[in-house]
């Protein structure tokens, strides 16, 4: 749905593109919807002392109605509306009856569309059984909790708070405001979601909006101050991602932390040493497949007592080795460590059968150590005067779990300290947990938890360019950003966005304070 504006009749265009192949006419195509001829409403929008079950609407132009029982509804709902067409007249009966003193508004919501362009609107009419219509208006704002930004097509809808009725409702706009009218003075509750199957009730699985108490005291007009902060729930706990990839990694994802989770594959447990967090969330699994075509996955934990089937061929599981530089660039910072990572864990390697060279004199390099950690293989050496070097890895050089790699040649070049700039952060306006995302050009290139922010806080080794960054407030200190819980009435950790670029050039140092929004 669009938001509500209200003059004497609540129209709201949406415009439909319909490209169609057809002779030129002398006019463009039909971009707005049918729209009530209001002086000749019968009776007139707005009328009180109303006592009858009909309502005629003349129209601007012929119109089509699209599922009338879904989408013209009487508020508050005491009456089941019939529609119907006649020319370009709509009519709308109901067999009820309706309650006395009461405003009633029915709203034709996108139900009126044009015949050639599928053009509709909202629309909405108010009458009183009563000699006086509600005039009372409420109005509130819907932003995303995470970007902030003002959520469009968001329902909101206010009930009775001791009977529950349902006595108006709204979408937000494009800038997230809803307006609700013709209310009465009393006591509502208030529901906001994003209405994704279009019942008019909310589902576990839709975001959804709420305040602390999420009751209403309406005795004037009112503009609520404080934007309600719309987030998804975190569902059920489900695996996500559940794949094989040759030839011998599993990757598992779930939408609760994989942490503290046994894994065990064809009855086979898999241990520490076998396997990585790429994050809390996600996990890659290293078992042999070697002259297997399925495999059964358990996955248990406090969430998680689940059974993975997997089935792959003999190609799959036959797929070469490949050898990547750990930082894909090939460019290395000076606290970085020369690593290549290898798409199957790492269970030997032959020194005499690596040759690394300095490639500023063309000599030799064997002043160096070596570690390897799973899939990884690190090279450890004094980097200073260092600037261009070549690895070239000869046949077996590398064992994984049932095979070698071949010959594989890589040129990385030690960048000096000078290349990069520095900015020194003031966190000190911060009291609590944090965790901060540095984020350069669009992109997020490092999110790092901070326990105690203080007033130097520096991040080095920059490449230069433009930075912004984004603090979450961390209030239960687990390292990550918590969505809001409507059941315990916890609210999504807030977060301060600081999208003014920081310009970082090489071989300088700038200092920048993060001061957060009241």
């Amino acid at each position: 749905m669009a938001s509500y504006r209200y003059l004497v009749f609540l129209i709201l265009f949406v415009v439909t593109s319909c490209a169609q192949v057809g002779t030129i006419t002398g006019g463009g195509p039909d971009v707005s919807a049918p729209k009530p001829v209001e002086k000749d409403v019968m009776p007139l929008n707005g009328s009180t002392n109303f006592d009858g079950n009909h309502v005629e609407m003349p129209f601007d132009e012929f119109f089509t109605i699209k599922n009338a029982s879904e989408n013209i509804v009487m508020i508050p709902p005491h009456a089941r509306i019939n529609a119907s067409f006649k020319g370009k007249k709509l009519l709308l009966d109901w067999e009820d009856t309706l309650q006395e003193n009461t405003t009633y508004a029915i709203y034709l919501n996108r139900a009126i569309q044009d015949l050639t362009e599928s053009n509709d609107s909202i629309i909405q009419y108010v009458f009183s059984t009563g000699a006086i219509l509600d005039t009372l208006s409420y109005t509130v704002q819907v932003k995303d909790a995470w970007s902030n930004k003002p959520i469009e097509k968001a329902t909101v809808i206010l009930y009775d708070l001791q009977t529950s009725e349902l006595k108006s409702f709204a979408s937000t706009n494009s800038k997230g405001f809803a307006e609700m009218k013709y209310l009465r003075a009393g006591e509502y509750s208030i529901a906001i979601f994003k209405d994704l199957n279009s019942d008019m009730e909310y589902q576990d699985h839709e975001p959804i909006a709420f305040s602390t108490e999420d009751q209403i005291t309406l005795l004037e007009n009112k503009v609520d101050s404080v934007p309600y902060r719309l987030y998804t729930p975190v569902l059920e706990p489900k695996i996500t991602t559940k794949k094989f990839v040759g030839p011998n990694s599993y990757f598992i994802a779930a939408n609760r932390s994989l942490r503290n989770t046994s894994f065990t594959i064809n009855k086979e447990e898999i241990k520490a040493s076998e396997l990585i967090y790429h994050t809390n969330d996600s996990v890659q699994l290293f078992w042999n497949t070697g002259g297997v075509s399925k495999a059964e996955v358990i996955v248990q934990n406090d969430f998680f007592h689940d059974t993975i089937s997997l089935r792959y061929s003999e190609k799959t599981t036959n797929a070469p080795l490949i050898l990547n530089s750990k930082i894909r660039s090939n460019t290395y910072a000076p606290s970085d460590t020369v690593a290549f990572v290898l798409n199957d864990l790492i269970t030997a390697v032959d020194t005499s059968l690596v040759e690394i060279q300095n490639l500023t004199d063309s000599l030799p390099f064997n002043s160096y150590s070596y570690s390897i950690d799973k899939n990884t293989l690190y090279f450890h050496f004094d980097k200073q005067e260092l600037t261009r070097m070549s690895f070239e890895f000869k046949p077996n050089a590398i064992r994984s779990l049932r095979d070698s790699l071949g010959t594989e040649e890589y040129i990385i070049t030690l960048n000096p300290e000078r290349k990069y700039g520095v900015i020194d952060l003031n966190l000190s306006y911060y009291q609590t947990p944090i965790i901060l995302q540095t984020i350069k050009d669009g992109k997020l290139i490092k999110e790092t938890p901070i326990p105690s922010p203080s007033a130097s806080y520096k991040l080095n080794e920059l490449i230069p360019g433009q930075y912004t960054f984004i603090i979450i407030n961390d209030e239960n200190g687990d390292g990550t950003w918590n969505v809001g819980n409507y059941s315990t009435r916890t609210q999504p950790e807030t977060l301060d966005v600081f999208s003014t670029p920081t310009k970082v050039r090489a071989n300088w140092e700038v200092v920048v304070e993060l001061i957060p929004s009241e």
